[in-house]
């Protein structure tokens, strides 16, 4: 999985949402009104000159793509053909999965750029005869595409119980050392690379980055301080991370 936070649940479900900039921009306006009641009319509005100067900011496509190339610069995407092989492909779930599951239309350029696209890439380039894929919500269904698309049944391992990137790391070394694979190529989203790598490498396996194209994120061809809600979507993912890349290194998960 790609965004997540660790239990408590309820508690983390109110940081989550205190992570995206119109939260934020919530939570300042929200202060202002105490200030106003209080008639502090110059504290009030500072906080709500803050809060709209914050938001504009995190919409701007400049903003955006600085967060992320700042999470991507270390994994730059490569042909699948260029990667060393290895003892499994690892997917994560939590991306976009491809339009089509069967047939011809299901090797369109967007459905290779998915997690399960570039995994398949992988496997049809024989980097490892094994693919696992990993997260509650999508593994089966990403296993069932990846069958339909040819991969042999008993080529492709499924780990269904995680909900979150440490569980991906923990429930999948478990599986990976029973089958005494530790060399893996790890394909999700390059911006969520920087976490779920270290969380694989925490586990002790040898992991080798494999980033996909997602391609939720479109690129901005408009002036880059002109706010899109596109791009405050991904201002906001990539916040997220940065928080969870944080987190993880404080619990010992990274």
């Amino acid at each position: 999985m790609s965004y997540d936070f660790e239990d408590p649940r309820s508690a983390m479900d109110v940081v989550e949402y205190l992570l995206y900039p119109i939260y934020q921009m919530a939570t300042l306006a929200a202060a202002s009104l105490c200030f106003l009641c209080r008639r502090s009319y110059r504290a009030a509005l500072v906080l709500l000159a803050l809060g709209a100067c914050w938001l504009w900011l995190c919409a701007t496509p400049a903003m955006a793509t600085r967060l992320l190339e700042s999470l991507e610069r270390h994994y730059p995407q490569r042909d699948a053909s260029t990667y060393a092989k290895a003892d499994a492909i690892v997917i994560l779930g939590g991306g976009a999965l491809p339009r089509y599951g069967v047939g011809s239309d299901a090797d369109d350029a967007y459905s290779l750029a998915t997690r399960i696209g570039f995994g398949l890439q992988l496997f049809r380039d024989a980097r490892a005869d094994m693919v696992l894929v990993s997260g509650s919500d999508q593994a089966q269904r990403m296993a069932r595409r990846l069958q339909r698309q040819g991969v042999p049944v008993d080529a492709v391992q499924t780990e269904c119980a995680s909900t979150n990137t440490h569980e991906n790391a923990e429930f999948s070394a478990v599986l990976l050392k029973r089958a005494k694979r530790s060399r893996i190529l790890l394909v999700t989203s390059g911006f969520h690379m920087p976490r779920a790598a270290a969380a694989f490498a925490n586990q002790g396996l040898d992991v080798i980055p494999a980033p996909a194209f997602d391609p939720v994120y479109p690129s901005w061809q408009a002036h880059p301080w002109w706010p899109k809600r596109s791009a405050l979507r991904v201002t906001g993912r990539c916040l997220r991370e940065y928080a969870g890349l944080w987190w993880y290194r404080l619990r010992g998960w990274a």
